[in-house]
């Protein structure tokens, strides 16, 4: 009884509340009442559908006014399930042939649409293809997966007939060489499925990790192996249909690459920007497009030039970087501990220079096993310095592929030397590529297909990528280096050795830069060719004569660099009178500078500290024809000069090693820098 009235009570206040200061046709909220459902219709893409297949359908709910209506329940029915089932959502699904009556009704309204069912028609679909690439692949799919280098992406082609955007599961299965499954991955097709799938638009796209990449690898890939989605045949449902196929891998040696930021002693020593930090960036280019696996990359010690980059705003013409290139070479070849590494000199034109008439320079060496001088030598300019923000990084790879033994490509007005050989016409892609490191990276969703109108990275177009000529033809390059770095595994040992170096202008002249004596690994011609250098004593004896091909420029088709680090006893020495060099165009020679033989007239050296915190290194005497200056601690080279004088780069209390040479003969001081 106490219950019952306490409920009487409730609805009693309930209705006085009511009463109380609104209109009877208030809610006891004080919110208009819902508007009221006043029809249901329903729309549909197509008025029939086939056996097996689907259909969405939508309904549509509005007031007694008219205005549509959301969050409102609909139910569905279909008046025949024999011919069409309806599920929650109205997807309608055929089942047999017929016509069906599909209702939706929501609040007691209803609204119905009639579907026909038609006989289901021929359907298939097939797995007609599959390639794995690292970012470069040919049709056949004949170029091997590099190890330890980038992620693969496998592109699946799925033929349907007719047309479909029906979703399906795709598995791609991973098998080691004793068959064993090591990796399975799923995916589900979207958009839609066409009869004619093309590698340039891949049905599906599978993400393979560097370390998933080995030798033995086996795959194979499966399509809907659960059977949901009707298919006239299951024979092409497995690619390949007999059995798992090998993976096609290969191991490539390491590229040791050494970023040397470039001071220019011209120009308030503007030095290019380069940190560790920043070496991914730069490499971004050349580790999407190159068959690359292992890299070593970091930042040297910077190197001083006196090249002038010109007088603003325009600058940076052909003898600027013929003459960093030159002296970043000799360094580079005299190294104690990287002769044999990629160096790419980084340099920023200086302020008030807002063009530059080239971007980078580069040797292109003419063996694949050489590693001695103009073999991997390159400069370029910094990050972020181009107005387009992708340039500089794309040099890297277009300036360190000139050293892999590629010209240019016919892009861009590009100039010489031009490959002859390149096979489409206006140096682009032969072939579609897929830009397989970005999705690797986290910086894409799947591996972007790059247009075949994309310029080849060898040419002068942009953007870049690389055609599958160029990337087999570096993969080729750099096959005989694998037999050759393990033949060098004791490399030659430092010795006593000549540096003597010079350029040649083709047709017209040559030249001959101080020789410098040092200790250094041994340098000479990988064969003949038609010029000659000869060491000459004061009696006319011949000391030594090697017969060598000058080196190759990008973009200066008409000069020629040479290097020559030649082994040495004290005999020859002391002996040389003069170095001789003579070709086509003639002959040169360099002496001593003193009137005598054999007579060294350069007996001191000095380092001074600059207002700008750089050191200028001195050789005292006037005989003086040409300067080296090495860090006495690493033996780096830190600048160079055919003068008297240098600037270089070095902290306080640095140990200097200061190589003065009076164009034959050379004087070795051991200095420390100065506060």
């Amino acid at each position: 009884m106490r219950r019952r009235a306490r409920q009487v009570l409730t609805v009693a206040i309930a209705v006085a509340l009511a009463g109380c200061g609104g209109s009877s046709g208030d809610s006891p909220t004080g919110q208009p009442p819902a508007p009221v459902v006043g029809s249901v219709s329903v729309t549909a893409p197509a008025t029939s559908v086939n056996v097996g297949e689907t259909l969405q359908l939508t309904a549509t709910i509005r007031d007694q006014s008219g205005s549509a209506l959301s969050g409102r329940t609909v139910g569905w029915s279909s008046s025949s399930l024999d011919v069409a089932s309806v599920g929650s959502t109205g997807l309608v699904t055929g089942v047999g042939v017929g016509s069906a009556t599909i209702t939706a009704t929501s609040e007691g309204k209803s609204g119905a649409t009639v579907i026909t069912v038609l006989p289901r028609a021929p359907r298939d679909f097939a797995i007609v293809g599959a390639q794995f690439t690292q970012g470069v692949q040919d049709a056949a799919g004949s170029i091997p997966m590099v190890l330890s280098g980038n992620a693969a992406a496998v592109n699946v082609l799925i033929r349907a007939t007719p047309a479909s955007a029906t979703p399906m599961q795709i598995v791609l299965r991973l098998y080691n060489a004793a068959g064993t499954l090591v990796r399975a991955d799923t995916t589900v097709t979207t958009g839609t499925l066409s009869a004619s799938p093309s590698f340039a638009a891949p049905s599906v796209q599978f993400l393979v990790p560097a370390a998933t990449l080995q030798p033995g690898l086996r795959w194979q890939i499966a399509r809907d192996p659960r059977g949901a989605v009707v298919d006239d045949s299951s024979a092409n449902d497995i690619y390949p249909a007999a059995g798992t196929q090998a993976l096609a891998t290969i191991d490539v040696p390491a590229v040791n690459i050494r970023f040397v930021p470039i001071v220019l002693a011209s120009h308030n020593n503007a030095t290019g920007l380069v940190t560790d930090q920043m070496i991914p960036e730069y490499l971004r280019t050349f580790r999407s497009i190159y068959p690359v696996g292992r890299i070593n990359a970091h930042v040297g010690t910077p190197f001083t030039t006196s090249a002038s980059f010109g007088t603003p705003p325009s600058g940076g013409d052909a003898s600027f970087w013929t003459q960093v290139l030159a002296e970043l070479d000799l360094a580079r070849t005299i190294d104690p501990t990287e002769p044999t590494s990629n160096w790419y000199g980084v340099i920023v034109p200086p302020a008030g220079f807002n063009f530059t008439a080239f971007g980078g320079f580069s040797y292109i060496p003419s063996s694949g096993t050489a590693s001695g001088p103009h073999t991997r030598t390159s400069t370029g300019v910094q990050l972020n310095w181009f107005s387009r923000p992708t340039q500089a990084r794309d040099l890297v790879a277009h300036e360190i592929g000139h050293t892999f033994g590629r010209a240019h490509a016919p892009c861009g007005a590009a100039g010489a030397p031009l490959d002859t050989s390149f096979p489409i016409a206006g140096g682009t892609l032969d072939l579609a590529g897929h830009d397989v490191f970005s999705w690797a990276t986290g910086q894409a969703s799947s591996a972007a297909t790059v247009p075949v109108s994309t310029g080849d990275v060898m040419g002068y177009c942009f953007p870049v990528w690389a055609s599958t000529y160029t990337y087999r033809a570096i993969l080729n390059f750099r096959q005989p280096q694998v037999i050759a770095a393990l033949a060098s595994e004791a490399p030659a040992q430092p010795t006593r050795v000549l540096v003597v170096r010079g350029s040649i202008d083709v047709g017209r002249s040559m030249r001959l830069e101080p020789v410098f004596a040092l200790v250094a690994r041994p340098a000479l011609p990988d064969g003949p060719g038609p010029y000659h250098v000869d060491g000459v004593a004061a009696d006319g004896r011949v000391l030594f004569s090697y017969a060598f091909k000058a080196a190759v420029l990008d973009h200066a088709p008409n000069v020629r660099h040479f290097t020559l680090a030649i082994p040495v006893g004290p005999d020859v020495e002391q002996s040389l009178d003069a170095v001789r060099l003579s070709g086509p165009e003639g002959e040169t020679q360099i002496h001593h500078a003193a009137a005598a033989a054999n007579t060294l007239p350069i007996r001191r050296a000095a380092a001074m500290r600059r207002a700008d915190g750089t050191v200028r290194v001195s050789c005292g005497d006037a005989g003086t024809r040409g300067v080296l200056v090495l860090d006495g601690a690493t033996g780096t080279a830190l600048g160079s000069a055919s003068a008297a004088s240098v600037q270089t780069v070095a902290g306080a209390g640095r140990p200097l090693t200061v190589l003065c040479s009076d164009g034959i003969a050379t004087a070795r001081f051991t200095l420390t820098t100065p506060e």
